[in-house]
């Protein structure tokens, strides 16, 4: 199984993973959400039972209720119909209490109901003593006196009750408030997981891309190297046999039509040649992944005009040209070619060149200047294209037409570009821009 048809199997995995984490998730949501939506419903179900305890429990204890109705039986003893209400009021609000700690007892609060039960069964108790005393001929203000209970401590009862109750409730709205919360960050935590998953597929994609164009330049700069071998072993045979014709011609009178035949012949296989290794430099340039080194630029330039700059020629530094990270191999072949251009389209090929360097921003930049016959505003637009020179040297194999071709598709890659002017009194100045790196 090939590693593209892997990573392929690898992508659907990937891809339905993704949606199924996705479907997931939905449910999730939506179950969460469902979830909620009960709690609530029976949070206001709960609260509402707990409040309407609460005031049947303030009517069932308080003024109105059981306390009001026993301090009436205890002044007014030869009226049993308070001493009923009073009982019937102690064992509503007893019954109450037992509803109330049924409520309290699903969500298990840390509250107690024992204090009121006690006081209400007090109250059941003095009940008695009072028919009892009565009986016995007891005054009514003696019986008061003998079976009062504070009015304030079984009320304040009641307030503390009502407090905890109500505290509890609050407890339970936040609570839910919480998992709303929580509920509520779900879609956000789904986006985030499908956008992670998305991520995932567009790096596998970029990857298989990558591999795919990488395994395709591979296979282009393999044929290209075939093509090119194929095509100058031929041309490298013509150049021989035409060198053998030339020896063999000789100086003898006559031949002179037919040796300059052959020369002819000879320097267009060595132009063929040397334009077809040109056009193999510009081809590889796209698929060369170039190494980014230390490059001493002064170095770099020095060498270049010692190899390119005949005797008579000079090239002149102007600016710093400090030791930079850059991409070695790309950049000496731009300024090689600028270099050698002004070299070949100089008159008697001994150029004054001048070569600038500047900071641009982070970048560099550099200016080749030559004092050739400059290019006419007309050809400038065209200087840059393919197999397109100034000069038509039909015997010169050193004018390809790819060069500057080539200085463009390189600065192109950089993300800059080239650009040339008028030098003053005659010549002309090319500009790039080499970025950081």
């Amino acid at each position: 199984m090939t590693p593209q048809i892997q990573l392929r199997r690898n992508l659907r995995t990937i891809t339905w993973t993704i949606a199924g984490i996705g479907v997931a998730v939905t449910l999730l949501f939506a179950a969460v959400f469902l979830y909620a939506r009960r709690d609530q419903a029976r949070l206001i179900e709960t609260q509402l039972a707990k409040h309407s305890v609460m005031i049947e429990l303030q009517s069932a204890i308080g003024y109105g209720g059981m306390i009001h109705h026993f301090k009436n039986w205890v002044l007014r003893p030869d009226e049993p119909q308070y001493r009923d209400a009073a009982v019937d009021s102690a064992q509503r609000a007893l019954q109450l209490l037992d509803r109330l700690e049924g409520i309290m007892a699903e969500s298990q609060p840390d509250i107690s109901l024992e204090a009121q039960r006690q006081t209400i069964r007090a109250y059941l108790d003095h009940i008695g003593r009072v028919v009892a005393l009565h009986e016995a001929g007891v005054s009514a203000r003696e019986i008061d006196t003998a079976v009062r209970i504070s009015d304030t401590d079984a009320l304040g009862e009641l307030a503390r009750l009502r407090g905890q109750v109500i505290a509890h409730m609050q407890s339970q709205q936040s609570a839910l408030e919480d998992r709303k919360a929580l509920v509520l960050l779900l879609p956000f935590a789904l986006i985030a997981l499908l956008t992670a998953g998305l991520l995932v597929l567009v790096r596998q994609r970029a990857r298989l891309r990558f591999e795919h164009d990488a395994t395709r330049i591979d296979e282009m700069e393999q044929f290209t190297q075939i093509a090119v071998h194929d095509l100058r072993a031929p041309l490298r045979q013509i150049a021989s046999l035409a060198e053998f014709a030339l020896d063999d011609l000789g100086e003898t009178a006559g031949q002179g039509d037919a040796r300059s035949h052959v020369q002819m012949i000879a320097n267009r296989a060595a132009k063929l040649e040397a334009l077809v290794a040109a056009v193999f430099r510009y081809i590889r340039v796209e698929g060369a992944a170039q190494e980014i080194t230390e490059v001493d630029l002064r170095a770099l330039v020095e060498e270049i005009a010692r190899l390119h700059v005949p005797a008579g020629g000079s090239v002149s530094l102007v600016g710093e040209f400090p030791v930079v990270r850059a991409q070695a191999v790309e950049l000496g072949i731009i300024l090689r070619n600028l270099i050698s251009n002004a070299v070949k389209h100089h008159p008697d090929q001994r150029p004054q060149i001048i070569v600038r360097h500047l900071r641009a921003g982070n970048g560099h930049r550099f200016e080749v200047e030559d004092n050739g016959p400059g290019i006419a505003r007309t050809d400038a637009g065209k200087v840059f294209d393919m197999f397109w020179s100034l000069e038509k040297r039909e015997n010169s194999a050193e004018v390809s037409g790819v060069g500057l071709a080539l200085v463009r598709r390189i600065v192109t890659r950089w993300g800059t570009g080239i650009s040339l002017r008028d030098a003053s009194p005659s010549g002309t100045i090319f500009s790039f821009t080499m970025p950081a790196f």
